[in-house]
């Protein structure tokens, strides 16, 4: 006697089950998690934290117009936008904060003609 066999299922639904899964983690719960780790605040409170010497790591990003600076700490982030201040860097040296800036690197004229 032959025995007969349930049809399976094709694999590939479970993949996309998995993925839709996957993709609605990423797009709903880690945007919502980082957000909530980073703490936005004015550019005083920037200022008055420098002033007291409470800055820890100073991320300045100019392209993005904001700066990320966590505490004296590091459990907290904050972040705050850009302001034209000139006299920052010189108020960063003198807290004893760690501070960078990001490179901006431009592309080759040859290259973007090329891309476009």
């Amino acid at each position: 006697m032959q025995e007969v066999k349930k049809p399976r299922k094709p694999l590939i639904s479970y993949y996309i089950i998995v993925l839709a899964v996957l993709l609605l983690f990423n797009f709903i719960f880690m945007p919502w998690a980082a957000e909530r780790q980073v703490q936005e605040v004015g550019y005083d409170t920037f200022m008055k934290m420098t002033e007291d010497e409470n800055i820890g790591k100073v991320q300045i990003d100019q392209q993005e117009n904001e700066v990320l600076f966590t505490n004296k700490d590091g459990d907290k982030i904050y972040k705050t936008g850009m302001v034209e201040d000139p006299g920052m860097t010189e108020r960063l040296y003198n807290s004893g904060a760690e501070f960078s800036g990001q490179i901006i690197e431009q592309m080759s004229p040859i290259l973007s003609f090329i891309l476009t």
